[in-house]
């Protein structure tokens, strides 16, 4: 039986209230690369997602849970900004709670992760073999993935060294949050709902990302026209990790736009 307790949040600095949301594999210790700069400009709420880092696991993994989860432990009116998988969880409350929330910030992430002939994406095989990967040697795979993120960009092996420390110095994952994980990113396609959020919205792409194809910019902006957009030409799909100044750079100019 699993016990249901609320979402672990670690919160640092002063100022507007800035939700970070990890994504899949890893937990909100990522963010560290730009956690000074970020805490200096704002109030940091630092989420681990249920199952990663600090947080135990939901009896019910979706993502209406996850985001009811979260809006228990974090104030109204806050910036969110989620990465990946978080990226999938902030747009669906974006979505669920437009009152409640201040503005959108989506990084290296997808209404809907999966490619087809009118959308880019990864193909689904991707996450099967990940998924299949966990049975077999989680460790092994959740490095994989970890390289995956930095590969393409100019600093890959530096980025790789920083991530892969980051999830050896925390703790690792529970199986289960990993395999529904997966489920989220293969199986979700939130872009009706995307195509209807009203709050202040910008998407960060990194020019080589290999999970996030950089025609996805295009796909997003024609289903929301009025959001902004940043590629991140040194990146591939951990920006915050490669090119951390300009990072924060473009969360603090973002924030300082008025609604």
């Amino acid at each position: 039986m699993i016990i249901e307790q609320s979402v672990y949040c670690r919160v640092l600095g002063e100022g507007p209230d800035l939700i970070l949301l990890h994504g899949w594999g890893v937990n909100s210790a990522v963010w560290n690369p730009v956690l000074e700069g970020l805490s200096a400009h704002f109030r940091v709420h630092l989420i681990d997602l249920p199952g990663f880092g600090n947080s135990e696991e939901l009896a019910e993994y979706s993502l209406d849970t996850i985001v009811e989860r979260i809006m228990e432990r974090v104030p109204e009116q806050s910036i969110w900004c989620g990465w990946s998988l978080g990226g999938l969880i902030a747009s669906h409350a974006c979505y669920l709670y437009p009152d409640k929330i201040a503005k959108l910030i989506q990084v290296c992430t997808s209404p809907k992760f999966v490619g087809d002939e009118l959308w880019p994406g990864v193909e689904t095989i991707v996450f099967e073999n990940f998924k299949s990967g966990l049975l077999k040697n989680a460790n092994k795979t959740l490095a994989r993935f970890i390289g995956i993120q930095a590969m393409g960009c100019q600093s890959a092996r530096k980025d790789t060294l920083i991530l892969k420390k980051l999830l050896t110095d925390t703790k690792q994952a529970s199986l289960r949050a990993l395999s529904e994980g997966l489920d989220l990113l293969s199986e979700s396609d939130l872009r009706m709902e995307f195509v209807q959020i009203r709050l202040p919205c910008l998407s960060i792409f990194g020019q080589f990302d290999g999970l996030v194809p950089i025609e996805t910019s295009v796909a997003m902006q024609q289903l929301l026209p009025d959001s902004l957009q940043k590629v991140f030409m040194y990146s591939s799909h951990a920006p915050f990790v490669s090119e951390p100044e300009e990072f924060i750079d473009n969360i603090i100019s973002f924030s300082r736009i008025k609604n």
